[in-house]
């Protein structure tokens, strides 16, 4: 009984110890924000901050480092959806449009108004009715005053 008691001690001592490590890399990653050099993505990143429509997203220094490398006349701006959420998100590639996720739009808005609004942009008028929102795509570059 002692062994047992003993091996379940070691368990749960190892899985507070992952479980710290855990939450002390998802704090360290949230401090990867102020190593964006890219302008065009720390403009982005100002914008979501000062908005109530979303919160900034954690991404880890590898991520910062990409986003730097960036072409700024490349990258564009959309939402996605991941575990559930609305997420903002960066790329510089047409086909992948989530590459980076760098923000989470508050629950009780939708997507492209939020997106809009945080980025003080007036989508066009479609010319048919639709009763589907097409995607948002906003070229941050193009933007910026």
């Amino acid at each position: 009984m002692k062994d047992l008691a003993s091996k379940f001690t070691n368990i749960l001592f190892a899985s507070v110890m992952s479980l710290n490590f855990t939450t002390t890399e998802r704090l360290q990653a949230g401090g990867c924000i102020q190593s964006v050099q890219n302008d065009v993505v720390r403009w982005s990143i100002s914008k979501i901050s000062s908005s109530s429509k979303a919160s900034l997203s954690s991404f880890t220094c590898d991520e910062a480092n990409l986003m730097n490398k960036m072409i700024s006349d490349q990258i564009s701006i959309t939402t996605g959806r991941r575990r559930g959420e609305a997420t903002i998100c960066l790329s510089d590639q047409k086909e992948y449009p989530c590459k980076f996720i760098i923000g989470i739009i508050n629950s009780e808005f939708d997507s492209t108004s939020a997106l809009s609004e945080i980025y003080s942009f007036t989508p066009p008028k479609s010319s048919q009715l639709n009763e589907t929102v097409e995607r948002l795509f906003l070229k941050p570059s193009s933007l910026i005053q």
